[in-house]
């Protein structure tokens, strides 16, 4: 219980951390609240005037936004008015189109267009710009505006023969006030709410293309990994193709870049689920796969398209086959789908009841709702359907991806343990035999003694003697052993022990083995293959009935430069083959049991070969072709 209480303190403790941290890097995701004020003269109240030195005419109201009552053509008339509008970092935009302006605030000027006219209020003549601006003069206005008067001046009457003219009526410019970082906190929350789901995404592609890498260097190449890591990439460029800034950087595609990278997006996924299946199923998942990319890919370029329409269905059927054979691969024991299905079904049911919620608390909600999934499925772009199930899809598949590889990675590293364990006991049991063998050659040795001390008692014709002499060797059983299997010491003694441990079972046993008395490869590596595989065998024997004929052969030899092991023996059960593995897996409960053949595989790749494992109907084998090292001349 205290154990329990621990663990859920420490986890409670993590999520309050990343909790607290995630809300400071998410704070940035929402934009300053933007004050704007328009300005303009038909909004809010201005003194319209033209001012000679100092003397100043008001000029008259046409009843719309316009002011009569210039004295000369091309005459400088200036609008004036009090500040009163409080916002942060005041800027002020003149929409003065071809008009050159100049502002000033309580007479100190702030801004110009012709800086050659140094005057004030009531001394400039302004001209025309002869040219259209772009952008609205913007201005930035000093901390202490509040309560001061503001004055522009605007040009007037210039035509495009650049000759002053009358102009019966003026219009002062559009002016607008804002907070002067407003737009660029639109900017950074924007780019806060792209980047995160981006680098999440990359990220998630990043550990994806490293745990490929990490499989393969350790001999496991798994293709699938490296497509789930485009998957997760093309996610990535869907955020990043949808910036209002997009242009700025990069120019706009032909393609609906969005909808294209959602579209790869899942084709990379549906061949990934696909691949994490077995049999003929999965060629279902990579042909809507294949569909579905294909017509994204010639679709996209148009924004309604046959191929388009295609596209998205072909995305929506193989979302259906996935989800319904994720079902099945898991109810056949699939690793994957046991962690998958569970997931998806649960991110799909946690969607629609959301979604149900969020529809009875708001049947407003609800109405838009339907009539989304109505109006798209009618216009032919089943989108709106496609896309979150999609999204549920990646997620889930995501999470069981992770799960799998962190159970494979603890399950790689208790086998390790296991065989370093095993490799100790068949290193403690080859010791043993290679002692025993040593003794039994000294007992030889002095066979010759005892032959030569029985010689001599015959000549005595002691024959009482001689009856007792024979009966005390008799009862060493290390003397009636038949000449051994091979001339290699390690490998008899090995052969030696093992069959005849199955010759005890009933077992009938056959060895053709030719070998030198030396080899270039270490008796460490090659005595714990060959009783790796002898154990296999005798193992097999084990499960025969009483009448059966149990049998065992072992074949030993060079070829070239490849060392030929290979055991056969009798088969009276269902091998049970692990697809994933590669191996037959063991039947016996004991958890050092199924490590053998990982052993004499883990040897084989050592020396540049595999481990060969047939299953006939009456028999079994497994045989690999060593590369004997080479040695120094």
């Amino acid at each position: 219980m205290k154990r329990w209480l621990l663990r859920g303190g420490a986890a409670a403790a993590v999520l309050l951390l990343c909790g607290v941290f995630a809300a400071a890097l998410l704070f940035y995701t929402r934009p300053m609240t933007e004050q704007t004020y328009d300005l303009s003269v038909g909004t809010v109240q201005w003194e319209v005037f033209t001012q000679e030195g100092e003397t100043r005419a008001a000029l008259l109201p046409d009843g719309d936004i316009g002011y009569t009552g210039l004295s000369a053509p091309g005459q400088t008339f200036y609008f004036s008015r009090m500040l009163t509008e409080e916002v942060d970092s005041p800027v002020l935009s003149l929409d003065t189109v071809n008009r050159s302006v100049a502002v000033f605030l309580d007479g100190k000027r702030l801004y110009t267009d012709c800086p050659e006219q140094s005057g004030g209020v009531g001394e400039l003549t302004l001209p025309m710009l002869g040219w259209d601006r772009m952008k609205p003069v913007e201005i930035s206005l000093p901390p202490d505006y509040l309560g001061r008067t503001l004055t522009i001046a605007q040009s007037t009457g210039l035509g495009e023969k650049q000759i002053p003219e009358m102009e019966p009526t003026v219009y002062p410019c559009a002016v607008t006030m804002s907070c002067g970082y407003a737009y660029e906190s639109g900017i950074i929350a924007e780019s806060f709410k792209t980047a995160i789901p981006a680098a999440l995404c990359f990220v998630l592609g990043l550990l994806l293309s490293a745990a490929f890498l990490w499989q393969g260097f350790r001999g496991r190449w798994d293709i699938g990994l490296l497509i789930f890591s485009f998957a997760a990439f093309f996610l990535m460029l869907v955020p990043l193709g949808g910036v209002s800034f997009f242009s700025r950087y990069l120019p706009y595609p032909n393609a609906d870049l969005n909808a294209l990278s959602r579209a790869l997006c899942l084709t990379a996924l549906l061949v990934f689920l696909g691949s994490r299946g077995v049999g003929r199923l999965r060629w279902a998942l990579w042909c809507a796969a294949a569909l579905h990319g294909l017509t994204a890919l010639l679709g996209r370029s148009a924004a309604a398209s046959l191929l388009t329409t295609g596209s998205e269905y072909a995305g929506l059927l193989g979302l259906l086959a996935a989800a319904v054979l994720a079902v099945v691969w898991m109810r056949r024991g699939n690793r994957f789908y046991r962690l998958f299905t569970p997931l998806l079904l649960a991110a799909l049911g946690l969607g629609l009841a959301t979604c149900g919620v969020h529809a009875l608390a708001d049947p407003q909600w609800g109405r838009e709702l339907m009539v989304h999934l109505r109006t798209n499925f009618q216009n032919g772009l089943p989108r709106f359907l496609l896309w979150p199930w999609s999204a549920l899809t990646m997620a889930a598949g995501i999470l069981a991806a992770f799960i799998d590889l962190f159970r494979r990675e603890a399950q790689r590293r208790a086998e390790e343990r296991l065989l370093l364990q095993r490799g100790e006991l068949i290193r403690e049991n080859y010791e043993n035999l290679r002692k025993h063998n040593k003794e039994v050659q000294t007992l030889r040795h002095d066979l010759r003694h005892h032959v030569t001390a029985l010689q001599g008692l015959c000549r005595e014709g002691d024959m009482e003697e001689i009856q007792r002499y024979l009966e005390s060797l008799s009862q060493r059983p290390e003397l009636n052993h038949v000449s051994g299997y091979t001339v290699h010491p390690a490998v008899d003694a090995v052969l030696t022990a093992m069959l005849a441990r199955g010759s005890e079972a009933g077992v009938r046993t056959e060895a053709k083995v030719e070998l030198p008395p030396e080899l270039p490869i270490p008796n460490s590596d090659l005595c714990p293959l060959l009783m790796n595989l002898l154990e296999n065998a005798l193992e097999a024997n084990e499960k025969a009935p009483e009448w059966a004929d149990k049998w065992l052969r072992v074949t030993m030899h060079i070829r070239g430069e490849y060392l030929y092991v290979g055991v056969e023996n009798a088969r009276f059960a269902p091998v049970d083959f692990d697809p994933e593995e590669g191996l037959y897996r063991s039947t016996k409960p004991d958890t050092l049991h199924g490590m053998g053949l990982k052993s004499a595989r883990a040897t084989a790749r050592k020396y540049h070969s595999e481990l060969v494992l047939k299953a006939a109907d009456d028999a079994f084998s497994a045989s690999t072709a060593l590369r004997l090292p080479k040695t120094e001349a």
